[in-house]
């Protein structure tokens, strides 16, 4: 029974090294020695079934998630690869890049708004927010009846259950990300 043992020592590794945290701290969060998650990690221990849940509440994941043999997707594309999203206004263009899934609560999209264009956005009826990076040009983004203007180079961030308006401030087309993110 070789492979659960692998499966679960790869899984809590990656666990550990993504939250950056060291053997101490993980002992810390879970209630398990060091030298045991260290020898579970290296898939010299096979541990408990109460150790194991200790280790899953401790990092505040599934039981599942340690013993499920983590399938690594990769996903490689161009931004402008899907037709556009358009507004009312012809001078707006958004691209879908990552779409929404449950098991990830967020969605990013290229955005392209040509000189003189502006949008805009009814609230957003869940607790979202926008996260807007400015790769090229000048945008303007109004939250709320409150104005700001974003240089290249430079983001906003902002709660989206209120009116919003994106503008264009400049003479060249607009080029920016949008991720945006639904928060429970």
């Amino acid at each position: 029974m070789k492979q659960p043992l692998d499966t679960l020592a790869q899984n809590l590794q990656a666990l550990r090294e993504e939250r950056n945290l060291s053997f101490a701290q993980l002992s810390e969060l879970t209630d398990v020695s060091k030298s045991m998650l260290r020898q579970i990690e290296i898939g010299q221990s096979s541990p408990t079934i109460a150790t194991l849940w200790k280790i899953a509440n401790g990092l505040c994941v599934p039981f599942s998630a340690l013993l499920t043999k983590q399938q690594r997707q990769i996903t490689l594309g161009a931004f402008k690869e899907n037709e556009p999203l358009r507004g009312e206004t012809q001078g707006y263009r958004l691209f879908p890049l990552v779409l929404f899934d449950p098991q990830r609560p967020f969605e990013v999209y290229y955005v392209e708004i040509d000189s003189g264009t502006t949008l805009d956005a009814e609230p957003h009826q869940v607790n979202a927010e926008e996260h807007v990076f400015v790769l090229r040009g000048k945008m303007g983004i109004t939250v709320d009846a409150e104005s700001h203007a974003i240089d290249q180079g430079h983001f906003i961030s902002f709660a989206a259950n209120c009116p919003h308006r994106y503008q264009n401030l400049g003479q060249e087309m607009v080029v920016a990300i949008l991720l945006i993110s639904y928060l429970s």
